[in-house]
């Protein structure tokens, strides 16, 4: 199941073009799965995106569908999926439409099967 997950992420990874690396995480921005290239400091970069989430939240922005964060260097697309996070770090020439829809196309097998791994945890209780 879990070589599944990674192999699939890999194929996302090789075939959607200017992608570095996805971050797969909880409601609670802890690590689940992460594929690609390395990031040395992981938590420090959801933690701060979660509290960027946090505050659009209280702002009266509604829940979170997708963010997307422009860099000089990087692109950053953070996607919610309850119970899970997922976070896509690209070159900032990605196209973001298609890094937006991922969830929905590519991605969407891969979280289905995580989210039966979160219900077998988690006794079959919901999110």
């Amino acid at each position: 199941m879990g070589i599944s997950i990674k192999q699939s992420l890999q194929r996302v990874l090789t075939t959607t073009t200017d992608v570095n690396t996805i971050i797969i995480t909880d409601q609670d921005g802890v690590p689940i799965i992460t594929e690609g290239e390395k990031i040395r400091y992981i938590n420090t970069l959801t933690n701060a995106f979660a509290t960027a989430l946090e505050q659009g939240v209280k702002l009266g922005l509604g829940d979170l569908k997708s963010w997307t964060f422009v860099y000089e260097t990087q692109q950053v697309v953070v996607l919610a999926r309850a119970p899970f996070q997922i976070y896509i770090l690209a070159t900032p020439e990605a196209n973001t439409i298609a890094l937006t829809t991922l969830i929905e196309g590519h991605l969407k097998p891969i979280l289905l099967e995580l989210e039966s791994v979160y219900r077998q945890v988690n006794g079959n209780k919901g999110f």
